[in-house]
């Protein structure tokens, strides 16, 4: 006599197509406190359960993991599901009253996940600020927000862009800061947290990043890298072929990539060095030669990762000085043939306009971060970075009561240098000063 409580759950492409869902498990910690019974659809009792707070693990043979957490609750009737705080919008929870006998009747709790037909995530990274100036988790949120909104104000003005965030996108974030990564879908108010997993075994060492002890001790600790980065996106790419859709770095940057933590490669490994094809594996920062298969072996999952229409960007600076230099001096040349004298770094340079112009395309250009990225994923993706001797700007806008924050290329600021960029190679910026290498 008496009501039994069951939780059942249901993955659909949206359209009521039943997915690939192979198993489901509630868990406490690492443990797993109770196994779904396996079929169509999946199912388990909530007697034996106590009150408290839980993670359902869906695993699927076509996706990653999705983990949503939710707690069991007391209720008149018997334990229930709930989530904490706002609940996912791609889930809906149901409960329905059976009586199967006199006195003794069966409430069932369905969570239905809306999940897509396949799998869609984005993924932004945020590098530490080393000189405190800005926290660089706000632009991954802002960037989040207008892709699912569909609107944005990087320009200060309200735009259109293309949504590419829908309810069931997953949207991961690589915290440099924190040496977090942690997964979210959109909430029934804000953002519903999946799930937030340390990289590495230790958090992020903050010490002054000039000071030689801390420069040190973040270069061997076990805590977040670039390689956890990749790795993440090659996993994605052997489970779930052309679901990235986004990928953004916000981030210091160079030429030679985004300095997510302003490590550095030990003398064997650096150029010159015996092993300076190789990763330092101490080195936590990416860099050009990062794609190299010695280095990627697994590049054809993380290439595989990528959606034929993916969008890349790598903001922050590219603000050498010599790469600016060279770009002021050739832009005032009558021609190609026209003898040009400028600093770079310390000495005078004297080429023809037409040399530093093949230079800057030839060994500057194509030896970037963006250019090595390109070449590594290929295909229709786009990647975007900031011109050679560029520096960023941040702005922040009040929108409604909330705080966007973005990063952009003055137009203004280099105006010459825009100008030569798009006369001579054809480069038009985007509407951030961004250009499409």
């Amino acid at each position: 006599m008496g009501t039994s409580h069951h939780l059942v759950v249901v993955a659909t492409d949206g359209l009521g197509g039943a997915l690939s869902l192979s198993s489901v498990v509630l868990k406490q910690g690492t443990s797993v406190s109770q196994a779904f019974s396996s079929g169509s659809p999946f199912q388990a009792p909530l007697s034996g359960l106590a009150k408290g707070k839980y993670e359902l693990w869906l695993s699927f043979s076509d996706r990653p993991d999705h983990v949503f957490p939710l707690s069991l609750v007391s209720k008149p009737t018997g334990l229930a599901p709930q989530f904490a705080g706002a609940s996912p919008l791609c889930c809906s929870l149901a409960e329905t009253t059976t009586e199967l006998t006199v006195g003794e009747t069966e409430r069932v709790f369905t969570l239905t996940f809306k999940l897509g037909n396949t799998h869609s995530e984005v993924i932004l990274v945020a590098g530490w600020d080393y000189k405190g100036g800005a926290n660089n988790v706000a632009y991954c949120e802002s960037c989040r927000d207008d892709l699912y909104s569909g609107t944005t104000h990087r320009t200060g003005i309200k735009t259109n862009i293309t949504k590419r965030i829908d309810d069931a996108t997953v949207v991961t974030f690589f915290d440099f800061k924190t040496g977090d990564r942690l997964r979210m879908v959109k909430g029934s108010s804000g953002w519903f947290e999946m799930d937030r997993v340390l990289q590495g075994t230790v958090k992020t060492h903050l010490g002054y990043y000039k000071a030689p002890a801390s420069m040190q001790k973040r270069y061997l600790d076990d805590s977040i890298s670039v390689k956890h980065v990749y790795d993440y996106i090659a996993d994605l790419g052997a489970k779930a072929s052309g679901a990235l859709r986004e990928f953004h770095i916000f981030s210091h940057a160079w030429a030679g990539g985004p300095i997510l933590l302003e490590t550095y490669e030990g003398p064997m490994y650096d150029a010159g060095g015996a092993l300076e094809a190789q990763r330092d594996p101490h080195d936590k920062d990416p860099r050009t030669k990062d794609f190299d298969l010695v280095n990627m072996p697994r590049l054809n999952h993380f290439k595989a990762a990528f959606a034929p229409d993916a969008v890349a960007k790598i903001w922050g600076c590219m603000d050498t000085h010599a790469y600016r230099n060279l770009i002021r001096a050739a832009s005032k040349a009558a021609s190609d043939a026209t003898p040009i004298s400028f600093d770079w770094e310390g000495t005078t340079a004297n080429v023809t306009a037409g040399e530093a112009k093949q230079y800057l395309t030839d060994v500057i250009m194509a030896n970037t971060y963006m250019a090595k990225l390109m070449t590594a994923v290929g295909g229709g993706v786009k990647v975007y970075g900031a011109p050679p001797g560029m520096g960023a700007n941040l702005r922040a806008v009040l929108v409604g009561k909330k705080t966007q924050n973005y990063m952009y290329v003055n137009s203004l600021t280099y105006k010459l240098e825009f100008s030569f960029l798009r006369t001579a190679f054809g480069k038009v910026p985007d509407d951030t000063g961004y250009i499409l290498y």
